[in-house]
């Protein structure tokens, strides 16, 4: 397809693969009658490329969103994103099948004990979209948040979405879902030969927003 006018190639490429799986897990959830009223999306893993866009573009939607980030000092730059509030890891450390309802939904980016958390906290009827494995590709959770709340858990495959869908997405994303902030979002660019820094940062954990790779 073409690059909808309104994307530069810049724009493009800093949303990237990680733009497109966050709009997405937002595509689905409303596909799956998702709404502002059932409560706040839960992010996880907020200060990374997927986690960062999909604050922006959930709060373009018209959610509240509330991020979950280990990296406190980047509090402010979560907000600046639209992110209502800024939690801890430890908001999703349960280890109950259940827990009183906290959000309508999510995105998480983690999996493991934080993804049965998030399920075991969304309300009747919202959708928590799984589109990463950053702690764990394990999940050790019970079927109560699915057969007491109707919680739904949705798969997020951006390499296997189907043409129609693809455009569709990237439509929003040159339009009503394009993130406000992508500019803070791409937060450094480097070249190839600088790529081994990189991502010996990201192995570390220290990864913040998207880097673009000059060619």
């Amino acid at each position: 397809m073409p690059l909808p006018p309104s994307l530069s190639l810049h724009d493009a490429m800093a949303l990237g693969t990680a733009g497109f799986t966050a709009a997405l897990a937002l595509y689905r959830m409303l596909d799956n009658r998702q709404a502002p009223g059932l409560g706040p999306l839960c992010v996880t893993g907020a200060t990374g490329g997927v986690g960062s866009l999909a604050i922006d573009i959930f709060s373009r939607a018209g959610f509240e969103v509330h991020a979950v980030s280990g990296k406190p000092e980047h509090a402010d730059y979560l907000r600046m994103l639209g992110a209502r509030d800024v939690l801890a890891r430890d908001a999703l450390s349960t280890t109950r099948p259940m827990e009183s309802v906290r959000f309508g939904g999510g995105l998480d980016n983690v999996g493991g004990a934080m993804l049965a958390s998030l399920l075991g906290q969304t309300a009747p009827y919202g959708n928590v979209a799984s589109a990463g494995l950053a702690a764990s590709a394990g999940l050790e959770a019970t079927v109560m948040p699915f057969i007491i709340r109707g919680v739904s858990l949705l798969g997020v495959a951006s390499a296997g979405t189907a043409r129609d869908i693809r455009e569709d997405i990237w439509r929003h994303l040159a339009s009503d879902w394009k993130p406000a902030h992508l500019e803070r979002i791409c937060t450094r660019e480097v070249s190839l030969a600088e790529l081994p820094g990189v991502f010996a940062g990201m192995l570390a954990g220290g990864s913040l927003g998207r880097t673009l790779v000059r060619l």
